[in-house]
């Protein structure tokens, strides 16, 4: 005897372990092939809640548009005044909304001789929420994170943009990469400015516009999405270059990789050289934090509880003027001289300070934070102010949520159906079994082999062969869920199309597959002992006899 089991009791195992698990080990094969069409079929439904879990929770599915009716009296101050109602918040589940601004703008690409028109959305800054999801990893190709909206002023300048929209603004290397700057740079009409020594294309000048991360994608299809603070400014002549403050001053953003030293420098002898004025380059003074681009660095807290950003800010601070053509001259010498190394010049904006008024822009959007009662918001608050919804949009968000319900219940049915399907195999295969062999058992039995001695046998072999069975389908479907990614089969946004072991609209990740393979074994267990107690209950007599 060893480890508890007697010697005879092992030689049995091994011998009716042989017979049980067929030829060439057939059973085993038979087994596992049920099981691996099984967890592809739960896999692929995870893979598929999965996927639909990332779209639930897209913040631009989330994120309703309501325009106002050119054909009623309806407004969006009325909507306004409805959405700022704590009881309406409460009941349709919804965080927060934004009066929302969209037009076309024009931009400057890479090169001089490079713009093109890019279609603008502009925020409230106080509704940070989609600036949050649009700033998400999954969505964010370069720049500022979610954690670091927050820190974001209300008057920020910065801007989201498309990596569709830079490509088309040219803003790729040689292999196809896409070069991102820490400036873009609006193509501002500014008659009058090639006068002050602004290099100009066709009357327009580059004003530049701190980036604050380049994205896949931004709701409504948009190419940029910023503040309203960028579209106060755009609309006013905070951006208008015919200034001879702007043509004067030299303010400076340098990236990490350009030396400050020698930066200081250059820019030093080109103004002893040009303008033959005494001055000093303040190397403290923090970019502005309406300037603030992805490319700062976040040093501290002010007492205000907001972060300072500096890195490289150069502001010269001349004991007399510079000229603006002169200033204008030691600009684009330093510029050329530095070609390439993102090195920008910076305004200190005269900005414009007008509020825009509650429901004035082109729409109000609203965030849910489920969909439950989206078809109730959309029939008593819209219809209610005579707005216009759209219903598509709507119609998605439900077909949405009845879909994660009906993926979810195809799961367990499955789960439920492979169980079936197993026990059935294993009670066909013992019923099968035991009429081959029930004489031998007969004899064992009256030799003086108890029943619980052989259900413990035919239980531990059973159990081996579902348990070997189950891994090596889990083996065999982890195999194929890991080669699909490296040959490129994904779904859009890179989500696979099988997840063995990960669900996220379930609360425990691997809840139907370890559910699936627990359930497994312990009904194999349970239907094994039942089988075995209804088949062990005849006397030996019966059993060798036949009878």
């Amino acid at each position: 005897m060893k480890n508890g089991v007697p010697d005879y009791l092992k030689l049995f195992i091994r011998r009716e372990g042989k017979i049980v698990l067929g030829r060439n080990f057939s059973n085993v094969w038979l087994l596992t092939a049920m099981l691996v069409a099984s967890f592809f079929s739960i896999a692929f439904a995870n893979g598929s809640l999965n996927y639909l879990g990332f779209k639930m929770d897209d913040p631009f599915i989330k994120w309703v548009d309501i325009k106002e009716n050119r054909y009623t009296s309806g407004s969006l101050k009325g909507l306004e005044y409805d959405l700022s109602d704590a009881r309406n918040q409460e009941r349709y589940h919804y965080s927060s909304h934004s009066d929302d601004y969209e037009y076309s703008y024009h931009f400057f690409g890479r090169e001089d001789g490079m713009h093109s028109y890019l279609r603008c959305r502009f925020i409230d800054a106080g509704n940070k929420e989609l600036v949050k999801a649009i700033a998400a990893d999954k969505n964010r190709v370069a720049g500022i994170g979610a954690v670091e909206v927050d820190d974001l002023p209300d008057n920020c300048l910065g801007l989201f943009v498309t990596a569709k929209a830079m490509r088309k603004l040219g803003y790729v290397d040689e292999k196809g990469t896409l070069v991102i700057p820490a400036y873009l740079d609006y193509y501002r009409p500014s008659h009058g400015a090639a006068g002050l020594g602004f290099r100009t294309s066709e009357g327009r000048v580059r004003v530049p516009v701190p980036v604050l991360g380049v994205v896949r994608r931004l709701p409504g299809s948009v190419d940029i999405l910023a503040f309203t603070n960028l579209y106060r400014q755009i609309t006013s002549d905070a951006f208008y270059m015919n200034n001879e403050a702007y043509a004067s001053s030299l303010c400076y953003f340098i990236p990490e990789d350009v030396d400050e030293e020698e930066f200081d420098e250059a820019l030093s002898g080109l103004i002893r050289e040009h303008a033959g004025v005494d001055f000093r380059i303040d190397r403290q003074t923090f970019c502005p934090r309406e300037l603030y681009s992805w490319k700062n660095r976040l040093l501290g807290t002010d007492k205000g509880g907001y972060h300072d950003y500096y890195i490289g800010f150069r502001k010269v601070v001349p004991a007399d003027s510079i000229p603006p053509l002169v200033a204008n001259k030691i600009n684009y010498l330093l510029l050329d001289e530095y070609a390439g190394r993102d090195v920008h010049r910076l305004y200190e904006y005269e900005y414009s300070y007008d509020r825009l008024g509650k429901g004035e822009g082109n729409y109000i959007s609203v965030y849910f934070d489920d969909l439950k009662n989206i078809s109730s918001f959309a029939e008593e608050v819209v219809e209610k102010n005579e707005l216009e919804i759209e219903m598509s949009q709507i119609n998605a968000k439900e077909n949405f949520q009845a879909l994660s319900v009906m993926a979810v219940i195809l799961s367990v049915v499955m789960v439920i159906f492979t169980i079936v399907c197993i026990l059935l195999f294993i009670v066909n295969l013992l019923r099968s079994y035991f009429q081959k062999v029930k004489r031998n058992i007969g004899t064992f039995k009256a030799f003086g082999i108890s029943n619980r001695e052989l259900q413990k046998v035919y239980m531990i072999i059973m159990l081996a062969l579902v348990c070997s069975a189950t891994l090596v389908s889990l083996a065999v479907v982890s195999l194929v869920q890991l080669i699909l990614p490296a040959v490129g089969l994904v779904r859009e946004d890179g989500f696979g199309f099988l997840s063995l072991w990960r669900c996220d609209i379930l609360s425990f990740p691997p809840a139907i597959t370890l559910s699936a393979v627990a359930l497994i074994v312990v009904a194999a267990a349970v239907s094994v002992h039942l089988v075995l107690k209804k088949l062990l209950s005849a006397t030996p007599g019966d059993l060798i006899y036949d009878r």
